[in-house]
């Protein structure tokens, strides 16, 4: 076997729990465009960590939300500066996600990441 990178996301930089996501839910400030609505809150960590609601009511076919939910993943990770602020953020998704590129989604992720940033 060879020991090749991983490049998943911690078990750290996400939310686990219902009590996480309470505490984002509770007093969360907004940000958001046509494909995501992002909420987030200062946590009391030194990093940042995602949760991600891709709702079935708005994506039918689980292949569609395993794909935004990997973009989201994917789109944090690689936001280094944003994931070293102590932020706990939930991404959801809405209606318009399931018809866009792959691109276009990361792009409007990183418009959205500089604002909360």
């Amino acid at each position: 076997m060879s020991s090749s990178p991983t490049f998943k996301l911690s078990k750290e930089a996400k939310l686990l729990d219902a009590k996480a996501y309470k505490f984002v839910f509770s007093k969360a400030n907004k940000a958001g465009d046509a494909f995501f609505t992002v909420l987030y809150r200062k946590n009391h960590l030194s990093h940042a960590r995602l949760g991600v609601i891709v709702a079935k009511k708005n994506t039918k076919k689980a292949v569609d939300r395993n794909r935004i939910k990997r973009i989201i993943r994917e789109s944090f990770r690689l936001k280094t500066e944003l994931r070293t602020k102590a932020f706990d953020i939930i991404v959801l998704s809405k209606r318009m996600t399931t018809q866009q590129t792959n691109v276009r989604l990361f792009n409007s992720l990183d418009k959205i990441w500089q604002k909360i940033n």
